[in-house]
């Protein structure tokens, strides 16, 4: 059985294209229902979040000392995707 899920992965930017640690990523919405969890972002402020289902997914973005951001993904099928997340002061 092909695996179903596919990954996003990506990176948390500051304003001036720095890496974020510790942001907070997680699921808005998606194709179908999602856990209410959130990850964070490594020493290099890089995720990975896996998809369950292809579709489009809204993906949150959130560190102190910065304003929530909000990304749109397409995944297809079996298929990772790189984003780039940039928050803002």
């Amino acid at each position: 059985m092909a695996n179903s899920q596919s990954v996003i992965s990506g990176l948390v930017l500051d304003p001036d294209g720095q890496p974020v640690p510790d942001a907070r990523i997680y699921f808005i919405e998606g194709p179908v229902p999602l856990p209410d969890i959130a990850l964070l972002t490594d020493a290099n402020g890089a995720f990975t979040l896996t998809a369950p289902a292809p579709g489009t997914y809204t993906i949150g973005g959130t560190a102190d000392g910065f304003e929530p951001a909000t990304i749109t993904v397409d995944v297809k099928r079996g298929q990772g995707v790189k984003v780039e997340i940039r928050l803002r002061r």
